[in-house]
C-alpha cells in the first residue's frame, strides 16, 4: 500500500511539473522578460539594445521633455502601445519584437524626419547581425556667406523646401506671411532670416511640435522672425556646436520659447519669449556651455530662464525678467546629464514682479513662484549687479533642489545687487545643508535669516550656520500640493499676445554670418554689460504695487504652506529642546520626583523654558555663565529684531536706470 502511494505521488509530481513546463512554454509574451531603454533628453540609453526573438523592450521616459520611439519603417511605435504620441516624464510602455532583425528607431520630437540625425536608437533582435556605424558625416561648415540667397515664397514655396535645398553658408530669406509648418534643419552653417520680425511668423497652430528645430547642424543662425503656437518649442537647437538666435519672438509655445540643449558656443540676443509652461529662454546640459544671453525680455512664462545642468562660461547679461512665476532659475536635476549645475554669471539684469499665478505652468514648475533669482542645487555661481524687486517670496534665494537625489547649493557668490520689496526676504539662504555661500555689498531691506551678510560675508566672517529651514520645508509643501494638482495651472494656449518688437537694424542686415566661433566673437559683451533701461511707463507699471519686505507667509498662502513654514521655523527649537531635554532627563533620572522626568518639556518654550530651568533649581552652572547665556541671548534676539525693523524702514525705492 505504501509503495502504491509513493508511485501515485511520483506520477502526480511528474504531471504537475510537466503542466508547469507547458504553461511556461506557452506563456503570454506580455508576461515575458524585458530589457529597458531609457529616454533621456536628446538620447536613448543604451543607444543599441539587444534582446531575444519574441522579447520586448520597455521604453521609460526619464527625461524632462516628452519623447517617443518610432521605427524608421513606421511599422511600430510606442504610440501604438502607449496610446499617445507623446510620452511624458515617468511614462513607460512595452514594444514586442516577434521576429529577428535590426530595427532602427527615432524620437519624432528630437530627431530629423528621416530618423538619421538626433535622438536615434537601434534594437537588435535575436541572432541578427548588426555592424555599428559611426554617425553620418556632417556636411562641411562654412564660416562665411556663400553669396546664395534662397527666397521664400518667391523661389521656394515653404521654408522647409528652402532649408532642404540650402548648402552651408546660404541665406534663407523669408518674406512677410504666416507659415503653417514645422522646420527641421540638418544642414550646417545656414542663416534663416525673416524680412520682418513681427510679420514673418511660423505658426504651429497647436498641432506641430517645433517652430524651427536645428538637429546636429553646427553654426545655424535664426534671425528676425516670430514662432508661435508650437506644441513644444519656438526655436530649438540640439546637439550642435555654434548657434545664434537674434531678434526673435517666441510666444505661446508648449514647452520652451528659445531653447538650446546639449549645445555649445552660442548666443541668444535682442529677443523676446512669453507664454511657455516651462521657460522662455533655456540653455541646458552643457559644460562648458560657452554661451551668452544678452538683451532679452522674458515674461508670462513659468520660468523666465531655466538652465538645468548648464555650466561653465555661461553669462546672463543686461536682460529683463518679469511677470513670470520665477525670474531666473539655474538648477541641478538627475533627469538630464552633466549634473551638477555650476559656474555661471548672472549680471546686470532687471528682475521684477515674478508672481504670475496666471502664467502657464507644469505642476513641478509652479512651486518656484514668487521668487526673483533662485539658485536651485547650484554650485559656484556669481550673481552680481542686478536690480531685483517686487517678489512675494524672495528676491535672491539660494536653496537646494530635489530630484532622485538631493542637490545642495554650495559656494555661490551674491554681491552688489539691489534687492527690494520681497515678501519674505530680499536675500535668503535656506537650510538645512547649503554651505559655503557668501553675500556681500548688496543693498536690501530684509535678509533671511537675519544678519545674513554679516555672518556669511565673502571677505569677512563665514559663520557655519545652515540657513532658514522654513523656506525649504515650505517649498517641499508646495511641491506636494502641486503634485496632487491642488493648484489651477495656466494654459500656454491662451496667454497674451505680445506687442510688436524691434526689427533687426539695417546695419545688422548687411552682415550675413553663420554661427561659428560665437562665444569668442561676443566675449566683449561681458565687460560692457549695463542694466537695461525701463521706459517711464514700464517703471510706473512695475512700481504700481510694492510689497512690504519680510512679513508674508510663503506665497501662495495655503493652510498647508503656512503649517509647514511654521514647523520649519520651529524645527531648530524643537531639535535643541529634544537634545537638551534628554541631557536633563539623564541628569535627574533616579534622583528626583516624577516631575523631574518631565522637567525638560518646558524647554519647548523658547526663553521662558531656559529661564525657569536655570533660575528655579540649584544648578552646577555658575551665575555669571547663566546670566551671560540667558540675558545675552535675549538681548541678541531683540537686537536682530531691531536691526530687521530698522532695515525695512530704511529701504529706498528702485529707480529708473
Amino acid at each position: 500500500m505504501k509503495k502504491t502511494k509513493k508511485i501515485l505521488l511520483g506520477i502526480f509530481i511528474a504531471v504537475f511539473i510537466t503542466l508547469g513546463m507547458n504553461h511556461c512554454s506557452s506563456e503570454d509574451p506580455a508576461n515575458s522578460a524585458f530589457v529597458h531603454v531609457t529616454m533621456m533628453d536628446n538620447a536613448f540609453h543604451p543607444p543599441v539594445i539587444r534582446t531575444f526573438k519574441g522579447g520586448k523592450i520597455r521604453f521609460v521616459n526619464e527625461g524632462n521633455n516628452p519623447h517617443n520611439a518610432i521605427s524608421i519603417t513606421k511599422d511600430w511605435s510606442t504610440e501604438k502601445t502607449f496610446g499617445n504620441l507623446a510620452m511624458f516624464r515617468g511614462a513607460h510602455t512595452d514594444v514586442f519584437f516577434p521576429e529577428e532583425g535590426v530595427f532602427p528607431y527615432f524620437c519624432s520630437f528630437h530627431a530629423s524626419p528621416d530618423g538619421k540625425i538626433g535622438m536615434t536608437g537601434v534594437a537588435v533582435i535575436g541572432n541578427a547581425t548588426f555592424n555599428p556605424q559611426t554617425n553620418i558625416a556632417k556636411s562641411k561648415i562654412s564660416k562665411k556667406w556663400s553669396g546664395v540667397t534662397r527666397k521664400v515664397p518667391s523661389q521656394y514655396k515653404t521654408i522647409q523646401n528652402a532649408v532642404d535645398a540650402a548648402s552651408p553658408g546660404d541665406l534663407v530669406l523669408v518674406a512677410k506671411g504666416i507659415y503653417k509648418e514645422e522646420v527641421t534643419v540638418t544642414t550646417p552653417s545656414i542663416v534663416i532670416r525673416g524680412e520682418d520680425r513681427n510679420e514673418t511668423i511660423i505658426d504651429g497652430e497647436f498641432l506641430r511640435g517645433n517652430g524651427i528645430m536645428v538637429v546636429g547642424a553646427d553654426g545655424v543662425a535664426v534671425e528676425n522672425l516670430t514662432t508661435r503656437n508650437a506644441t513644444l518649442n519656438g526655436v530649438y537647437w540640439t546637439g550642435v556646436k555654434g548657434y545664434r538666435g537674434s531678434y526673435l519672438t517666441a510666444y505661446n509655445n508648449g514647452d520652451y520659447g528659445i531653447y538650446a540643449f546639449d549645445s555649445v558656443d552660442g548666443l541668444m540676443e535682442h529677443s523676446f519669449a512669453s507664454g511657455s509652461p516651462d521657460s522662455g529662454f533655456y540653455i541646458g546640459q552643457c559644460n562648458p556651455c560657452n554661451a551668452i544671453i544678452n538683451d532679452v525680455i522674458s515674461e508670462n512664462n513659468a520660468l523666465g530662464y531655466s538652465g538645468t545642468n548648464s555650466s561653465g562660461n555661461l553669462y546672463l547679461l543686461s536682460s529683463i525678467w518679469r511677470k513670470n512665476q520665477l525670474g531666473i532659475g539655474p538648477n541641478t536635476l538627475d533627469r538630464e546629464l552633466l549634473p551638477p549645475q555650476k559656474q555661471i554669471v548672472v549680471k546686470k539684469n532687471i528682475v521684477y514682479d515674478n508672481n504670475n499665478t496666471n502664467a502657464p505652468s507644469k505642476k513641478l514648475e509652479y512651486p518656484s513662484i514668487g521668487n526673483g533669482i533662485a539658485l536651485l542645487g547650484a554650485l559656484e555661481n556669481v550673481v552680481e549687479d542686478n536690480l531685483v524687486f517686487n517678489h512675494n517670496n524672495y528676491g535672491i534665494l539660494v536653496t537646494m533642489n530635489i530630484d532622485e537625489n538631493i542637490w545642495i547649493s554650495n559656494n555661490n557668490v551674491v554681491r552688489n545687487n539691489k534687492v527690494y520689496h520681497s515678501g519674505r526676504g530680499d536675500i535668503a539662504l535656506s537650510g538645512p545643508v547649503n554651505v559655503g555661500n557668501c553675500f556681500e555689498g548688496n543693498s536690501y531691506g530684509v535678509s533671511s535669516p537675519p544678519l545674513l551678510e554679516t555672518l556669511q560675508s565673502c571677505t569677512g566672517i563665514r559663520y557655519p550656520h545652515t540657513g532658514d529651514m522654513s523656506s525649504s520645508i515650505g517649498l517641499l509643501a508646495l511641491f506636494v500640493q502641486a503634485n496632487l494638482r491642488e493648484f489651477v495651472l495656466g494654459s500656454y494656449k491662451n496667454q497674451p499676445i505680445p506687442p510688436s518688437q524691434m526689427n533687426m537694424p539695417k546695419e545688422s542686415l548687411d552682415h550675413i554670418v553663420p554661427a561659428h566661433d560665437v562665444f569668442e566673437a561676443n566675449k566683449g559683451l561681458i565687460d560692457k554689460a549695463e542694466l537695461p533701461k525701463l521706459s517711464q511707463a514700464e517703471f510706473d507699471s512695475a512700481t504700481n504695487k510694492m510689497y512690504t519686505s519680510g512679513w508674508k507667509v510663503h506665497f501662495p498662502g495655503t493652510l498647508k504652506t503656512w503649517y509647514f513654514h511654521i514647523m520649519g521655523y520651529l524645527l531648530p527649537f524643537a531639535i535643541f529642546a529634544a537634545w537638551t531635554g534628554l541631557a536633563i532627563l539623564d541628569r535627574f533620572s533616579g534622583k528626583g520626583s516624577k516631575l523631574d522626568y518631565y522637567f525638560w518639556l518646558i524647554l519647548l518654550v523658547p526663553f521662558i523654558g531656559s529661564l525657569i530651568y536655570l533660575y528655579s533649581k540649584e544648578s552646577k552652572i555658575s551665575k555669571v555663565v547663566r546670566n551671560t547665556v540667558v540675558i545675552g541671548g535675549i538681548l541678541l534676539f531683540f537686537t536682530i529684531l531691531a536691526y530687521a525693523g530698522y532695515a525695512m524702514t530704511a529701504v529706498t525705492e528702485p529707480s529708473v536706470t
